[in-house]
């Protein structure tokens, strides 16, 4: 019989690609992998996770319906509110965006918590950085995203 350990407080790095195809290319296995994790791994009912580990790994499931909403609801309220129809911009989709921005702010909290814990130099960053980081690069990963979500859950051929 296999054992298997589970490290919960395991940390990783990676070197980001240059072009934005090569970024979308990851981030469409990285949207696979989250899917494939979830499906593998009971999070809720995992008793080899701590509470901390699990809200954490719960908050994940938000990025599918955030991805979503700014690749459809944000664009196309952008063009209705442009033709004098504020159906889909207004309360709703700044709820949308702070619900993003909100959890984006959590990761990075624990980012910059977990890599002080082991001793590791962080870089300065700016809070405008994070707020055009959280934006922007949420709108062009976004498609890649939801292709990487649905290509797990159909089970689409895996190509690297």
């Amino acid at each position: 019989m296999l054992s298997v350990t589970i490290k919960t407080d395991a940390i990783a790095f990676t070197e980001v690609p240059e072009t934005l195809g090569n970024l979308g290319r990851q981030r469409k296995r990285w949207a696979r992998g989250m899917v494939e994790a979830f499906k593998r791994v009971k999070t809720v009912t995992s008793e080899k996770l701590n509470g901390r580990s699990k809200f954490l790994m719960c908050l994940n499931v938000f990025f599918p319906f955030i991805d979503l909403a700014l690749l459809i609801f944000v664009p196309l309220g952008l063009i209705l509110l442009a033709f004098g129809n504020p159906l889909l911009i207004g309360w709703l989709s700044l709820l949308v965006i702070f619900a993003g921005m909100l959890l984006c702010l959590v990761i990075e909290i624990q980012r910059k918590n977990m890599l002080k814990e082991i001793g590791c130099k962080l870089e300065k960053r700016s809070f405008l950085a994070f707020i055009f980081y959280v934006l922007l690069y949420a709108f062009m990963l976004a498609p890649y995203c939801l292709t990487g979500y649905i290509s797990e859950l159909v089970n689409y051929k895996k190509e690297w």
